[in-house]
């Protein structure tokens, strides 16, 4: 009897404590959640050349536990990102952003690595014109609200160099 007890005692134990993995996305869901990503991708890159850092972190997911990771090697916030985009957008009288190659990653529980490779063509208001020619940034993509938002990003490129004419 103790032997029986045991083991059902045993079993509740081991499947109490057994991850519960949320199921993988259909085919179908894949489909789907890529257009979504990619509308959002293309509203975070619009409002990225209009420069505007407000309208830009409406499509990331304002809390605590957001991370952004920049071509620096820091770690910053939601709020530190935002402004430092700000900062960096006052710099700057233009910005072209071209995309080259992207690839998507689901995971289970509606979450989504999108990886973006591009370049960057920009002018500072002084008139110098730069180019980042190999720029990536990885997303990792939440559903919150029935919206798709950015929960992570880390940026990866060269510095900027000098366009040469």
């Amino acid at each position: 009897m103790k032997t029986n007890l045991l083991t059902v005692l045993l079993i509740f134990l081991f499947l109490g404590c057994a991850p519960h993995l949320t199921a993988q996305m259909t085919s179908q869901e894949q489909e789907t959640a890529k257009k979504e990503i990619t509308e959002a991708v293309g509203t975070i890159f619009k409002n990225l050349q209009n420069m505007d850092a407000e309208s830009l972190y409406k499509s990331y997911v304002e809390s605590p536990d957001f991370i952004q990771i920049t071509t620096a090697g820091e770690i910053a916030d939601f709020q530190t990102a935002k402004n430092e985009h700000a900062n960096w957008f006052l710099t700057l009288s233009s910005l072209k952003v071209t995309r080259v190659s992207e690839a998507f990653r689901f995971l289970p529980g509606n979450t989504i690595i999108y990886y973006w490779f591009g370049k960057f063509e920009m002018t500072s208001k002084r008139g110098v014109q730069l180019i980042m020619d190999k720029f990536g940034t990885t997303f990792i993509f939440s559903k919150k609200d029935n919206q798709w938002k950015v929960i992570f990003q880390q940026a990866s490129s060269l510095p900027p160099v000098p366009v040469k004419e």
